[in-house]
């Protein structure tokens, strides 16, 4: 699968109009992602990030603590995750030890908060959500950039975001 991100205007028009185009409600989540950079200068958290999500509310069948090590490939304005490591913990604390012992190359650097609401529509699965301190935004997954962008056409966004969420945020924060 490959993804997509874009901002938006309104979450609620965009609803609307998902469902319009027969988009079916799954489900909604919330988490706090604690995102740790390379300590080393200049470093672009598209191309490298370890990230410790904390849910407060999720749907998905896992711990209420991942921890996710990754690389965003972006092309033409879609992007295709390389995992580099995933581990589920029980505790935040747990995640932390790990990485001071396993990750000593990253530091903790910045954290934030989303809720979203997951929906599905043939395919492709569609995120919307509220990322605080920043923008709407919606997040499509789907097999094929044609998919995507013509999801994205009919939702009617305002920007194609290229670069990796925490490196967004990473800029909004001033770190």
């Amino acid at each position: 699968m490959i993804e997509g991100r874009a901002v938006v205007d309104d979450l609620e028009r965009v609803k609307a109009r998902i469902i319009s185009l027969g988009a079916k409600f799954k489900g909604d989540y919330a988490f706090k992602d604690i995102i740790f950079v390379p300590k080393k200068e200049d470093s672009n958290l598209s191309n490298d990030f370890v990230r410790v999500r904390v849910y407060s509310l999720t749907n998905w069948n896992q711990k209420n603590v991942v921890l996710v090590r990754k690389k965003a490939e972006f092309l033409d304005k879609v992007k295709t995750d390389k995992v580099l490591l995933k581990k589920e913990f029980d505790t935040a604390e747990e995640a932390f030890d790990f990485i001071s012992k396993e990750l000593p190359e990253f530091s903790k650097g910045f954290e934030f908060s989303r809720k979203g609401w997951e929906y599905y529509l043939d395919d492709a699965k569609i995120y919307l959500e509220d990322i605080k301190e920043w923008k709407f935004s919606v997040e499509i997954e789907a097999k094929s950039k044609d998919k995507i962008d013509e999801l994205f056409s009919k939702i009617k966004v305002l920007e194609r975001i290229t670069v990796s969420m925490p490196e967004v945020m990473r800029e909004v924060f001033g770190k």
